[in-house]
């Protein structure tokens, strides 16, 4: 009887850990902007969603093909854990591109 408690417990622990990222992620409909050099407290490449993300988040390594202010785009986002501190009222959330 013991033994299956301990076992109980271990895939109860196992199954119930935090991922550090979304399966799959958001897929949405938005566009690419450019907020500035961060080097001078600007935000550097940022997305704007229309649907799912309807706030701004930052883009890790956006490739040098989508650089263009204003751009319209279809992405795939990935959650990090990553924070982008900036002169905003609160950090801003970084996501890595999936597909774009």
């Amino acid at each position: 009887m013991k033994k299956l408690v301990i076992i109980f417990v271990i895939l109860f622990s196992f199954f119930s850990c935090d991922k550090k990222t979304e399966i799959g992620g958001i897929c949405t409909d938005g566009y690419i902007h450019w907020g500035g050099e961060p080097a001078v407290d600007g935000l550097g490449w940022y997305f704007k969603g229309t649907a799912e993300i309807k706030y701004a988040v930052k883009l890790k390594e956006l490739p040098p093909a989508f650089q263009t202010d204003s751009l319209a785009v279809t992405v795939c986002l990935l959650k990090t854990d990553e924070k982008y501190y900036c002169f905003c009222s609160q950090p801003m959330e970084v996501y890595a591109i999936k597909s774009i």
